[in-house]
C-alpha cells in the first residue's frame, strides 16, 4: 500500500485520498477525548491541519476543470459536494452499527470543516491559515464573533496527546450533544439554558433508540436534517467569505443562492433504500404471512430484520471503498 506523503510541519500532501474523512475522525477522536472541553475548538485547529490543504487543491481543481466558472459557479458547486459528503459521512449509520455514532458525528464535522475551507479557497482565501480556525468556530456558531474565537483559542492546546483510555459515560454522551448541536441535528449554540440541555440530551437519546431499532427509518431523518443544516453553514461561510461582504471588519448583509439541489441525489438514494424493507413488510402483511405474533407481528418483524440487513451491507458496501481509495 502506498505511503502517503507528507508536506512541511506535519502537513499531510495533496495525494492523501479524498475519501478518508473517517480515517481522519478515527484519529481525532483520541485528541477530543483528551480535551472534551474543547471539542469545537480541536475539531478546528485539525480540519484546518489535515484539510487545508486538501481544500484549496480541490478548488485548484474544480478550476481547471471548469476554467469559465465564476465566484458563484464554484460556490455552488463546493456546497453541493460538501452537503454529499456530510450526509454520506454522517447519516450512514444505524442498527449495531449506530455504536459508531461518534465516529460518525466527527465524520460530518470534518467534511462540513472541508466545505467551509473550500468556500474561503474560493474567496481568494489561504485555506490552510490559522486564522480560519477561529473563523469555523463563529461559523458554527460556538463564538459570537470571531474576534472572541480567537481570543477562546488561546487557552486551547494545538496538539493534545491522544486520550486511549476509558472515557466516562457521561462524558462521551456530553460531548455526543455538543457534536449534534454543531451539525444542527438538535438545538444547536454553545450557551444553552438548563432545559435546553436537558431537551438536547433527551433528542439524541432518541436518535439512538430509532437507530437501533429502525436504521433505515432513522438514516433518511438524519440525513435530511444534515442536508438542510450544510446548507445553511455553506450560505453563510459564503455571506461571510465573499467579495465585499466585510467592510472595516463589520460584516454586511448579502443575499445568497443556495444551491437547492445539493444533496438530493443521496437523499433519494436513502429514501430507496429505506423503503425496500417497508415495502416487503408491508407486502408480508397483505399476504397474510405468519411468522410469529400473527400478521402485524410478522410484519415488523420482518422490517426490524431487513432493516438491519439492508443497514448492514450498506456499511459495508461504504467501508469496501473506503479501502480501494486509501489504497489507490
Amino acid at each position: 500500500m502506498r505511503r502517503r506523503g507528507r508536506g512541511r510541519h506535519g502537513q499531510p500532501s495533496s495525494a492523501r485520498p479524498l475519501g478518508s474523512v473517517t480515517v481522519e475522525a478515527q484519529a481525532l477522536l483520541p485528541m477530543i477525548w483528551a480535551d472534551p472541553q474543547h471539542m469545537p475548538e480541536q475539531l478546528a485547529f485539525f480540519a484546518v491541519r489535515r484539510f487545508g490543504h486538501r481544500a484549496a487543491a480541490a478548488v485548484t481543481r474544480r478550476r481547471e476543470r471548469a476554467p469559465g466558472s465564476g465566484p458563484e459557479e464554484l460556490d455552488d458547486a463546493v456546497i453541493a459536494h460538501g452537503t454529499r459528503m456530510t450526509i454520506a459521512e454522517g447519516a450512514m449509520l444505524g442498527g449495531p452499527f449506530i455504536v459508531l455514532m461518534p465516529v460518525s458525528f466527527v465524520a460530518a464535522l470534518l467534511a462540513r470543516a472541508q466545505m467551509v475551507l473550500e468556500i474561503a479557497a474560493v474567496a481568494g482565501l489561504d485555506p490552510h491559515s490559522e486564522r480560519r480556525v477561529a473563523d469555523l468556530l463563529f461559523l458554527q456558531d460556538v463564538y459570537p464573533s470571531v474576534e472572541e474565537a480567537a481570543k477562546a483559542l488561546a487557552h486551547a492546546e494545538r496538539h493534545p496527546v491522544g486520550h486511549h483510555g476509558r472515557v466516562p459515560r457521561r462524558t462521551r454522551w456530553a460531548l455526543l450533544v455538543r457534536m449534534a448541536a454543531l451539525l444542527g441535528l438538535i438545538g444547536g449554540g454553545e450557551e444553552r439554558s438548563r432545559t435546553r440541555r436537558v431537551l438536547s440530551t433527551a433528542s439524541i437519546v432518541a436518535l439512538f433508540a430509532v437507530g437501533m431499532v429502525l436504521p433505515l427509518i432513522w438514516v433518511p431523518a438524519m440525513a435530511v436534517l444534515y442536508r438542510q443544516a450544510t446548507l445553511q453553514l455553506g450560505a453563510k461561510a459564503v455571506g461571510f467569505y465573499s467579495a465585499g461582504a466585510t467592510t472595516g471588519g463589520k460584516h454586511t448583509r448579502r443575499t445568497i443562492r443556495v444551491p437547492k439541489a445539493a444533496g438530493v441525489l443521496p437523499l433519494l438514494r436513502l429514501f430507496a433504500l429505506a423503503l425496500a424493507p417497508l415495502v416487503m413488510a408491508a407486502v408480508a402483511v397483505l399476504v397474510g404471512l405468519r411468522i410469529a405474533g400473527g400478521t402485524w407481528g410478522t410484519g415488523l418483524i420482518l422490517l426490524f430484520v431487513l432493516s438491519l440487513l439492508a443497514s448492514g451491507l450498506w456499511f459495508l458496501h461504504r467501508r469496501s471503498r473506503r479501502s480501494r481509495r486509501a489504497a489507490a
